[in-house]
This record gives C-alpha cells, sequence and structure tokens, in this order.
C-alpha cells in the first residue's frame, strides 16, 4: 500500500470515529465540560448555565452554536499565531480546530502550511504533506485542485519517498488544460524528471524502456509549452532531454537537443561545453551506425569459386577469362567489394573506364575503408582524364593515405595534383614525399623541381602530416564490429587515438585472438609516435592466429623492409596476391644486389599489376634500368667465363671429392664400432661437458653480468688451452689447443678411420651434423682474443662476440649432440630376422672346409626382434657358433649334417622385460656344458664370442632340445617399441644409415 492511500485511509478512519462519537453525544446529551464563551460575550457568563452554579439542561441547538464559536475561535488564534511565526502554537490551535470539525478543509490546509514552515531545510515535511494529502478525501474539488501544486513541491523534498504519489499528482497536473488553476508551467519536466527515476528503479527492460518514452513524451509536450508561451525550456530539461535520447539508443535526436542547448543557453559555459562533447560523441555512433548498415551477406561458394578463377586469370592477364568470371561473381553475389574491385581493374585494362569507374565506387560503396580501391580510383582520374577529376582523384588519393600513410609514394602523386589548385599542399605532399620516401626513388628529382617552381609562388609552410586511418573489417561479430568501427572513427576522423586504443583495449578483454581487433589495435599505435614497436607486437600476434593475411605481411615488410625478416614479410605478402609487396621485394633485392631474384620479382609485378598501380611508373623506370645493368653484367659474366675456364679442374674436385659420414657407414659397415667410439668421445668429452659453457658465457655478456669477463676468460682458458704469446710462427696455434684441438684431432681420426676402410671423408663440406659444428666452432675460434680478453672490448663488439657464442652454444650445446645421439643409437641395433640368420649362415656353410661335407639346408623359426649391438658384432657370434655346430657335426654326427635355428621372445615374468632367445639346435653327440663355454674350455672362436657376449650383456648356454641331442642358445636383451622407434630413425641432418648396414654385414 503506497504511502498516499495510506493517508486517505487515515483521514476516513478519523471522520469515522468523529461521526460515532458525535452519535453518541446526542444520545447521553451531556454537556460539555467547558464550553468555551462567545467573542462578544463579556460577562465571562456560559450560555445555558444559571447564575446560581446549578445543572440546567442545555440545548442541542446551543450546543452546536458552542462548537461554532470554539471553532472560529481556534481557527482564529492558528492563524494570528502563524502571522506572527509562532508555529508550534499554530499547529496547536489548528489541531484543536479539527478535534471541533474533523477533516476541515481550511483547517489542514493551514496545518500543513504551518508544518511545512516548521519544519528545518533540508528535512522532509512529513506531517504538512499528509495534512495536505488529507484534502483530497474531505476536498477533492475544492483547496485540492489548488493545492496539488504544492504537494508536488513537498513531496520532492522528501527523496524518493513519495515518488511514487507524487509522479501521479504531476501526470494528473500535466493533463489539464495549459493555464488552468493549479497546473505549474514546468509540471511536464517534472513528470519527465520523476518518470525517469522511476526507469532506474524498473526491474524489467521493458518497464524502463516505458518509463523513458513517457519522460521523452513529457519534455517534447514541455518545449511545446514553451514554444507556445514564448519563454525559453529550462536547461536542466534540455539536458534531461539529450540523456533521455541517449539512454534510448537514439542518437539522431539527441544530437537535435544538443543542438538547441548552443543556441538556447550560449551564456551557460559548462552546459556548452558538454553538450559540444555530447555532439561529438553522437556524431561518432552515427558514423559507426552507418558503417554497420553498409555490412552485406556473405558470398555464395559459387560466388567465391568465380571470384578465385578470375583473380587467378587475372594474374595471368587473361582478361577475357576474368572478365567472364569477375562478372559472374558479382552477378550471383550482388554484394562483393574484392570481385567489384578486381572487375574495375579488368575494366580498366581494357580502358572501359565508365564501366571501371563504377565498379570501383560500387566496391567503396560496399567497403568504404578500402585502400586499395580508393588507390586503384584516385590514379585512373588522375591518369585518365587530364585533370578534368583532379578534385575526385584528390578525395580518394587521400583517403587511400589516410589508410596507408607507409605508402610513401601517394605523397607525390597529391603532390601532383595539389599542383593545380593548391600550391601549399602540393609542397608538403612533395616534401614528405622526399622525407618518407625511399632515397634512390626516380622520382625525387622531379619532386625536388616542382617544390623550386612552387615555392616561387608561395610561402613555405610547415608541412602536414595527415593522420592515417585504420584499414577495412570483414564480417565479423556484431558487437565487435561496433567497437572497431566506433575505434576507427575515433581516430581517422576525431584523432583521439588513445581514446581508440582505450577502448579495443576493453574489447580485447572479450575478443583475445579476433585478427581484425587486433590488426586495428595495430594500426591505432602505429600512428602514435614511437611506438611502431608495440604496432609489430599486435601485428605478429595476428599472425600467430592467421598466418595468411596479405595487408599484415604487407606493412610488417615495409616496416622491416632492412631486414630479412622484413624481406620474408615481404616475400610472403607477394605470395599472397599483394603488387604493392611484389614491387617492394624486386626494389629491396635490386638494391641488395640480387640481380636476378630482383628482375624476376619485377616481371611478376608488371604481369599482376595494372597502370592504376601506384608503383607502375616507377615499375617502368625500375625495368629499364635493370636492362641496361643486365646487359653489362651478361658482358661481365662472358668475360669472367673464359677465366673461369682455366682454372684447374683439380681445384673443384678438391672441394667436391670426399664423403660424408653417412656414406662412410653405408660403403663400409665393419667400421660402426670405431665411429661410434669416436662419436661417442666427441659428444661425451666435446659436447656435454664443455660447450654447455658458451650459451653460459654468451647470455652473461649479452646481459653484462658482473662476472661475465672473468667467465669469458676461463672459458677461452678451456676451449682454446692457456694464451701463448710467443707463437709467432703459428698465430693459430695456441686455439688448437684445448678443447678445440681435441675435437680437430677426434675429427682426424674418424678422417683416419675412413682412409683405413678406402673412404676419403670431407666433413666440413659434405656432412651436415660436422660442417655446423666445425663452423661453430671456427666463429668461436676466430674470436678467441676477444673471448681471452673481453674486458677491454667495446659494448658493440662484446655483444657480437655474445651473439658468436649462443649461436655455437645451440648448435654444439643441443643440436650437434641430439644428432651425434641419433647416429650412436643407430649404430649399435641389429636386426635379427631369419633373413639376416640365413645370410649368416650360408657365409659360413659355403667356407672351404665344408666343401667336403653333405650340408641340408638350415631350418629357421621365428620371427626375431632387434636386439642393441653393433651388427658386425653379432655377425661375428652367430658365425662362430653357427660354425662350431656346424664342425662338431661334421665330426660326430652322421651325414647329411643338418642345423637348426629358432627365434623365440622370452618375457620374463617379474621384471617384464623381453629376451631373444637364438636357439642353435645340432644332432652332434660331441658332449658340451655350460662350464665348458663360460671356462672357455671350447676351442675354435668360442672365446671370442663370449668376449663379445659379455660387452652386450648377452649370454650364452647349452640346453636339452626335443629332437636335437643339444641346442646352444644365445639370449640378448630385446629392444621395446620406443627405443626401436628413437634409434631406426637417425637425425635428417646426419642422414640415414643403410638398412643392409643395420641388418647384416
Amino acid at each position: 500500500m503506497t504511502a498516499r492511500r495510506a493517508v486517505v485511509l487515515r483521514g476516513l478512519a478519523m471522520l469515522l470515529a468523529v461521526w460515532l462519537l458525535a452519535l453518541s453525544t446526542l444520545v447521553s446529551a451531556a454537556p460539555p465540560r467547558d464550553p468555551l464563551p462567545g467573542p462578544d460575550s463579556t460577562s465571562g457568563e456560559l450560555p445555558g448555565v444559571d447564575d446560581e452554579g446549578g445543572e440546567g439542561v442545555l440545548d442541542p441547538l446551543t450546543l452546536e452554536q458552542q462548537r461554532e464559536i470554539a471553532f472560529a475561535d481556534h481557527l482564529g488564534r492558528a492563524k494570528r499565531a502563524m502571522q506572527q511565526r509562532r508555529w508550534q502554537e499554530a499547529i496547536n490551535e489548528y489541531t484543536a480546530a479539527l478535534d471541533i470539525h474533523d477533516g476541515d478543509p481550511e483547517s489542514l490546509r493551514g496545518r500543513a502550511h504551518v508544518h511545512k514552515r516548521a519544519t528545518l531545510q533540508g528535512r522532509c515535511p512529513r506531517l504538512a504533506i499528509e495534512d495536505l494529502t488529507l484534502l483530497e478525501v474531505y476536498d477533492p474539488r475544492g483547496l485540492w485542485l489548488s493545492e496539488r501544486e504544492n504537494a508536488v513541491a513537498w513531496m520532492g523534498e522528501c527523496a524518493d519517498v513519495y515518488a511514487k504519489e507524487r509522479l501521479d499528482i504531476a501526470e494528473e497536473l500535466a493533463a489539464l488544460e495549459v493555464g488552468e488553476v493549479g497546473r505549474p508551467d514546468d509540471i511536464r519536466f517534472i513528470a519527465a524528471e520523476l518518470r525517469a527515476a522511476e526507469a532506474e528503479l524498473a526491474p524489467l527492460e521493458q518497464q524502463q524502456h516505458r518509463h523513458l518514452e513517457a519522460a521523452v513524451a513529457h519534455l517534447d509536450a514541455y518545449r511545446r509549452e514553451c514554444r507556445a508561451r514564448e519563454v525559453i525550456p529550462k536547461l536542466a530539461a534540455l539536458e534531461l532531454e539529450g540523456e533521455l535520447h541517449r539512454r534510448l539508443d537514439q542518437p539522431q535526436q539527441a544530437v537535435a537537443v544538443y543542438e538547441r542547448i548552443l543556441a538556447m543557453h550560449p551564456d551557460e559555459l559548462e552546459a556548452v561545453r558538454q553538450a559540444k562533447k555530447w555532439i561529438d560523441e553522437l556524431q561518432i555512433q552515427l558514423a559507426v551506425a552507418e558503417i554497420q548498415e553498409l555490412q552485406g551477406g556473405k558470398p555464395t561458394p559459387e560466388a567465391e569459386a568465380a571470384y578465385n578463377r578470375g583473380l587467378e586469370a587475372l594474374r595471368r592477364r587473361d582478361l577475357r577469362a576474368a572478365l567472364r568470371e569477375l562478372e559472374f561473381a558479382v552477378e550471383d553475389s550482388p554484394w562483393y567489394p574484392r570481385a567489384h574491385y578486381y572487375l574495375g581493374e579488368v575494366y580498366a585494362r581494357n580502358e572501359n573506364l565508365p564501366a571501371a569507374i563504377e565498379s570501383f565506387k560500387r566496391a567503396i560503396a560496399m567497403e568504404r575503408y578500402d585502400y586499395a580501391t580508393h588507390m586503384a580510383l584516385g590514379l585512373l582520374y588522375k591518369k585518365e582524364f587530364s585533370g578534368a577529376e583532379d578534385e575526385q582523384a584528390r578525395t580518394h588519393l587521400d583517403m587511400a593515405l589516410r589508410l596507408r600513410p607507409d605508402l610513401h609514394v601517394l605523397h607525390f602523386h597529391l603532390g601532383e595534383l595539389y599542383t593545380r589548385s593548391d600550391k601549399q599542399k602540393a609542397i608538403e605532399h612533395f616534401r614528405d614525399y622526399l622525407e618518407y620516401g625511399d632515397p634512390d626513388d626516380p622520382q625525387r628529382d622531379a619532386a625536388r623541381e616542382a617544390i623550386a617552381a612552387l615555392e616561387r609562388e608561395v610561402e613555405e609552410h610547415v608541412p602536414f602530416v595527415p593522420p592515417p586511418l585504420p584499414s577495412n573489417v570483414g564480417r565479423l561479430d556484431p558487437e565487435l564490429h561496433r567497437l572497431i568501427s566506433e575505434a576507427y572513427v575515433l581516430g581517422a576522423e576525431h584523432g583521439e587515438w588513445d581514446r581508440a586504443e582505450t577502448l579495443l583495449l576493453k574489447a580485447r578483454e572479450k575478443f583475445p585472438h579476433d585478427t581484425a581487433l587486433l590488426n586495428m589495435l595495430a594500426q591505432v599505435v602505429y600512428v602514435q609516435e614511437g611506438r611502431q614497436g608495440q604496432a609489430r607486437v599486435y601485428w605478429d600476434e595476428s599472425l600467430g592466429v592467421d598466418p595468411d593475411q596479405m595487408e599484415v605481411h604487407e606493412r610488417l615488410g615495409l616496416m622491416l623492409a632492412d631486414s630479412a625478416k622484413g624481406r620474408s614479410h615481404l616475400r610472403r605478402a607477394a605470395d599472397l596476391g599483394s603488387v604493392i609487396a611484389r614491387f617492394r621485394l624486386a626494389k629491396l633485392l635490386w638494391d641488395n644486389l640480387e640481380l636476378w631474384a630482383a628482375s624476376e620479382q619485377l616481371d611478376l609485378y608488371l604481369t599482376e599489376a595494372g597502370p592504376y598501380d601506384v608503383y607502375w611508373d616507377s615499375a617502368q623506370e625500375l625495368r629499364a634500368h635493370m636492362d641496361s645493368v643486365f646487359l653489362k653484367v651478361y658482358l661481365a659474366i662472358a668475360l669472367g667465363s673464359l677465366v673461369l675456364l682455366s682454372i684447374p679442374l683439380g681445384l673443384i674436385w678438391r672441394r667436391v671429392r670426399g664423403s660424408s659420414l653417412p656414406q662412410l657407414l653405408e660403403r663400409s659397415p665393419s667400421c660402426f664400432p670405431e665411429v661410434a667410439r669416436i662419436l661417442s668421445l666427441i659428444r661425451h668429452e666435446i659436447l656435454k661437458h664443455n660447450t654447455a659453457f658458451l650459451s653460459d658465457v654468451g647470455r652473461a655478456l649479452e646481459l653484462d653480468e658482473p662476472d661475465a669477463e672473468a667467465r669469458a676468460t676461463l672459458l677461452a682458458r678451456r676451449l682454446f688451452g692457456d694464451d701463448d704469446t710467443n707463437s709467432d710462427s703459428d698465430p693459430h696455434r695456441g686455439e688448437r689447443r684445448g678443447i678445440y684441438g681435441r675435437f680437430l684431432n677426434y675429427v682426424a681420426e674418424l678422417e683416419h678411420v675412413a682412409r683405413a676402410h678406402d673412404v676419403t671423408l670431407n666433413l666440413r663440406r659434405k656432412d651436415p651434423t660436422f660442417k655446423a659444428m666445425l663452423k661453430a666452432f671456427d666463429d668461436v675460434a676466430g674470436m678467441a682474443k676477444w673471448l681471452r680478453h673481453p674486458g677491454g672490448l667495446r659494448a658493440n663488439k662484446k655483444l657480437e662476440l655474445a651473439k658468436v657464442l649462443l649461436r655455437a652454444g645451440d648448435v654444439l650445446g643441443r643440436r650437434a649432440f641430439d644428432r651425434l645421439s641419433d647416429v650412436i643409437r643407430s649404430l649399435c641395433i641389429a636386426r635379427v630376422d631369419p633373413e639376416f640368420i640365413a645370410l649368416v649362415y650360408e657365409e659360413v656353410a659355403t667356407e672351404d672346409k665344408f666343401d667336403a661335407v653333405q650340408i641340408s639346408p638350415l631350418t629357421i623359426e621365428g620371427e626375431g626382434e632387434q636386439v642393441r649391438i653393433f651388427p658386425t658384432d653379432l655377425h661375428d657370434i652367430l658365425a662362430n657358433v653357427l660354425r662350431n655346430s656346424l664342425m662338431s657335426s661334421a665330426m660326430y654326427a652322421q651325414p647329411p649334417l643338418g642345423l637348426g635355428v629358432e627365434l623365440a621372445t622370452e618375457v620374463d615374468d617379474i621384471t617384464g622385460l623381453s629376451t631373444l632367445a637364438i636357439r642353435i639346435k645340432d644332432r652332434s653327440p660331441e658332449r658340451l656344458t655350460n662350464e665348458m663355454l663360460r671356462g672357455r674350455y671350447v676351442e675354435r672362436g668360442m672365446g671370442i664370442t663370449a668376449d663379445l657376449l659379455s660387452r652386450y650383456d648377452g649370454s650364452i648356454a647349452v640346453e636339452p632340445e626335443a629332437g636335437w641331442e643339444k641346442a646352444v642358445v644365445l639370449r640378448f636383451f630385446a629392444l621395446d617399441e620406443d627405443a626401436v622407434t628413437g634409434s631406426e630413425t637417425p637425425a635428417p641432418v646426419s642422414g640415414a644409415i643403410p638398412a643392409a648396414a643395420t641388418a647384416a654385414s
């Protein structure tokens, strides 16, 4: 129940109580206890009482008269007390009057006003409001009508206690005709404020919207009433109306309200400032909304396929096929801005200029921030209309430059255009071109001449650099697209790049990996002075999400053009279709004397680009320059070829002869143990325990740690031995000691092993692993003096030394170690299978000593396993055991002689390890025991067999065998699947060990 309804019900209850009291008085006819004398009485006696003081019977009419006299007396006293500002006395008298005539409107109004005046400033006049609202009960068509205005005003002093009652009364007053009694002039404004307050408390969005619309309707009516009365609306009312339109997402109406504030209240400086601020903000919202309205649908798959075919045909300069495919693409999907752009290119190359212009304009209408379309259309206007369309050309090239401020050649074209209309701007553009453009661009001389000619007519001014704009965004999440568009308008059209960045960073919290958002962030920070590095960070992060972004690669390539990274970005952008990147790559390659690569890229540019590309004219001049240089180069090459033919072929052979380590292992499997031993020494002594310090010292030098120099000196002594200043005969003799010298000795030992097997190694040039290791050691050795005495080095040389150490540490400490480990593992793995057993048996059975013996074919059972042993040692072990079994059978068994071999895999129940058992079975009755094998009593090479088995944790035993006399069992630990996979796949740099070598000799 609301407060107002409670007051009304309280009044009705009081009225009922008074009526019941009067009824009981009439029934009992009891006289009043202390009746008051009338105002005209001078005797001091009360009427109805005899002079003798006795009681008498009072007439009812006389009693009513006495009450009226008493009521009038209290009312008069209350008014006098009120005039004399005796508030409490006035309240008491009005209360006494109301006790006589409860609900008397005049008394209620009087007491209400006294309560109001007695209330302290800033306090809620609750008692006054309660008395005043009782008038709605006792005198709804009388005094209440004139006091509603006061009720609205007093309730406003009580915050939101009477908000609902106040709103109801205000809207009742607002519904009255203008000028009626009790209707304030600004009641519409008051009702709007109350409606807006109700909207804040509404729990549902629909209710909020309804309250806000009602408030706007009140304010609109208020403005009409002010216009009819020819008065200016209150500033607060206009400010509230603007706020309500903003809350209702009505930026156009809000702008109109704030423009009224500027016109009607120009002297209110703060209000004017706020109005201008909101107009700027709302204009941004309108621009963003306009951008969002231009977003079209996604092309159909058929249109995309036709677009791709058309683009490919255009790059082949097949204009007829390109025209056919692109026209189909835009017909199938009319909202296809890129297809319209390339269709315009085709029309322009076919010299159909009206159709080209129309296609370009359609593309711009769909993607208003596409720099390539603006650039193409601007150059078309510039080149083909002989000055008649210079204004259009300037408009589009200006927009292209704002979108791509890193395309400095646009300054030259704009300078030429402004020469005919605004000479000062022409000078500014030419100067910007000279300042930021390529230092060897052939058009620089023309720019200087133009500046000199223009300066004769125009006084020099400071050049202006137009702010760049972000590039267009694609079809995105609607909320993200709105934020990006708003940031674009903030930065590009209002220059508030910091606000644009703040907005985008906030959006990134919700869209952390969106490429359009990251690219927009990069462009916003790129235009801010000194923040190009942060722009690169955003672009790199964007490429991490989507590596196939042509424009991002292009912009990074232009930013980092002087580095290998920049050229890599330009190359990728060119592969993705950027003709700008293609020309810039050709120019960079030419400047770096990569002549043929530059010529190839320029030819591709001339094939892919058209006469309306920004670098087309520069490309024509560069092509002519290349042709003249190539003519000289070809003549020089022809002369040099004659000289080269006279160089002895032996020098070439010396460089290319020799083999790599994988080739040595393939040709001579018997060298596996020696090679594995040397490689293990290199890996353990050189790489594992010594070269790990390279990276640590390099990092210490790079960070300039306190003990970096001492650590560098210690590393030099460890790598190259003590400093020998007396080595005049060989200045590098000192560097060939220490770890470096031991490494070279191991390399020489490898070459010696190779020569023993009739192979010449060329590890420095033919073997990728040792080539990298030798190169790393040589680089460090070349800076041995710096490493021995780092204290006297400058900062740049110390940093250069640190980089060399870090590179060497990476090569020697990680890559070489892993590659050598792979080679070593691959050398000592052998596959024991029926083919291998049969091969060894055939070699043994065909020896001369068995020529006169009749030998049956070998029977082999099982599939076999891989074991960790050098194939040559496994070959020797099997050959010795097979040979002894055949010899024993030849001496004691009946012919024909025969052996059997079973390959069985045994699994230990406790450890779970697998063992390969090679069971060599024979029919010889000769006695053979385990003690004889282990004690090496058996001759014919079994001692060597026992030694070889002990190296690889193998075992040999004699066991009974059903169907045979006995079986000599060789056992090896089998390799699990992970070990097999890691061992059978050597490092790609070292080369693979051939299958024949790892299986058998």
